[in-house]
């Protein structure tokens, strides 16, 4: 796996875990846990009115329990009531074969009420190991896997051919979905600062991409001047910064989700696992961050 690819693969997984909710994230849990530890892991599907007797997984060798939450968004009375039901349930039904219990969430970070729950359940219950799984703890499961099961799990991203490899007309398709949603403006475009990437906070992997794409912009320049529909490079501008600034104002989204945004919207989502395709998109999406089409050109 070269560094581009896991670039993408950073990226992507961020994606996942932001959409995948509820029963999605459940699901994707447990074809994570399927695939890291084989048949160590036994799934349990929900059944009738008995339900899954809040057991969202256990690790067999280890004794270990899971109880999965994948809230659209963070509610601390909810998911200390849903914390404390779970392993109340799990202590009622499957007390005899777990030593430890882990509580998997989709959240960065839980605040401080929701931790002092997992604590006191430890003072009360301490023959028994608790834990909070974060997205994190599941990145490290992931990547810590052969490529081969890290593409079946997160699908298939760019490589450093795909970009190398990159032709003109494979930008077309690119240019001619965004400009289906163009609203004509008349407008120069400067080119970007040098310090742009790091006055909008990106991380390493978006910064990874957005070189990965300048290498290439060249073409979709080219391909913008040779077209006749006049002022096609503005219209697009002005679609993408309309986007963007729509996403930052009205949004809690952060950089690196805003970006992940702007490659969404431009791109056709029939396409999307297709690598020189995908690399299109980001070329494209990159020559329009160094025009100063999105994202901030100077610190607030």
């Amino acid at each position: 796996m070269d560094d581009l690819s896991m670039y993408f693969y950073d990226v992507k997984y961020k994606e996942i875990i932001r959409e995948k909710t509820e029963t999605e994230f459940e699901k994707f849990f447990s074809k994570v846990m399927q695939t890291k530890y084989k048949d160590d892991f036994m799934p349990c599907r929900p059944w009738g009115q008995e339900g899954d007797k809040k057991n969202d997984g256990y690790l067999i060798s280890e004794r270990h329990l899971f109880a999965v939450n994948g809230p659209h968004s963070l509610n601390q009375p909810r998911m200390i009531k849903k914390i404390n039901s779970d392993f109340s349930g799990a202590i009622d039904y499957w007390e005899e074969f777990f030593d430890k219990w882990s509580f998997v969430h989709n959240q960065d970070s839980l605040p401080p009420k929701i931790n002092k729950e997992l604590m006191k359940l430890g003072t009360k219950y301490t023959a028994i190991k608790f834990t909070f799984w974060g997205p994190s703890t599941l990145r490290d499961i992931i990547f810590s896997l052969e490529e081969a099961y890290i593409r079946d799990i997160l699908g298939p991203v760019p490589s450093k051919i795909n970009y190398a490899t990159l032709k003109f007309e494979d930008i077309q398709p690119v240019i001619k979905s965004i400009s289906k949603r163009s609203n004509p403006r008349k407008e120069d475009l400067e080119p970007v600062p040098e310090n742009k990437l790091l006055i909008n906070g990106l991380s390493d992997p978006i910064i990874g991409l957005i070189k990965a794409g300048l290498i290439r912009a060249p073409l979709v320049r080219q391909y913008l001047d040779l077209q006749t529909e006049l002022n096609l490079g503005d219209q697009i501008a002005d679609t993408l910064r309309r986007h963007y600034e729509d996403l930052r104002d009205n949004t809690k989204l952060d950089s690196d989700e805003i970006y992940s945004e702007l490659a969404k919207f431009i791109t056709d989502p029939n396409k999307k696992d297709n690598q020189v395709y995908m690399a299109a998109v980001h070329t494209v999406l990159a020559y329009f961050f160094e025009q100063c089409t999105i994202f901030e050109s100077v610190s607030a």
